[in-house]
C-alpha cells in the first residue's frame, strides 16, 4: 500500500500490543474520520461541489439562522479568506445569495437558494447511502452504539 493510504497501519501505532485494534484511540478516530470524510468529499464532488465544506456551508445557511459570514467561519472552523472564496463560488453557482444585515449594513448574511437547498438534500441522501455502504459490515446495533459513543466524546461528559 502507498505511504499515504489510510488503510496502512504504521508499525509504531501497534508496537505495544502488536494488535491494530488496540492502537492509539486518537489515531484510530482520526483515521476513521478521514476515511468517512473521503467518502463525503467524493459524494460532494460527484454533485458538483468542491468538497464537504461546500455542503457544510449549505447546511448551515439553509437552516435560516441568519448567521454572518464570520459566525459561519467560526462554527465550521474555516478561515475568513477561504470562506469568502467558498461563498463567492456558491453564489456564482446560484446556490446561495448574500444579503445585507438589517442590524449592520457592513455585514452580509448568506442564505441558501432553492437550488442550494435541493442540492443540499440530494448530497445528504447520497452521503447517507455512501456511509451506509462503508459501514455495511458492522451490525446496526454496533453502529448505533458507535454513534452514541462518538456523540458522548464529542459533547464531553459531565465532570
Amino acid at each position: 500500500m502507498a505511504p499515504n493510504d489510510r488503510r496502512t497501519v504504521p508499525a509504531e501505532m501497534c508496537a505495544l500490543t502488536g494488535d491494530p485494534s488496540t492502537a492509539d484511540l486518537t489515531w484510530l478516530i482520526h483515521r476513521a474520520a478521514g476515511a468517512l470524510g473521503d467518502v463525503f468529499d467524493a459524494v460532494c464532488r460527484e454533485a458538483g461541489l468542491a468538497d464537504m465544506r461546500d455542503w457544510l456551508v449549505l447546511a448551515l445557511v439553509g437552516e435560516g439562522g441568519q448567521l454572518t459570514q464570520s459566525e459561519i467561519g467560526a462554527q465550521l472552523g474555516i478561515d475568513k479568506t477561504t470562506l469568502v472564496s467558498l461563498l463567492d463560488r456558491l453564489e456564482r453557482e446560484g446556490l446561495i445569495v448574500r444579503t445585507f444585515s438589517a442590524r449592520d449594513r457592513r455585514v452580509r448574511i448568506p442564505e441558501a437558494t432553492a437550488a442550494g437547498l435541493t442540492l443540499h438534500d440530494k448530497v445528504a441522501a447520497a452521503r447517507d447511502e455512501a456511509i451506509h455502504q462503508r459501514l455495511a459490515t458492522i451490525p446496526a446495533a454496533q453502529q448505533a452504539l458507535l454513534r452514541s459513543m462518538l456523540w458522548s466524546i464529542a459533547m464531553g461528559s459531565p465532570q
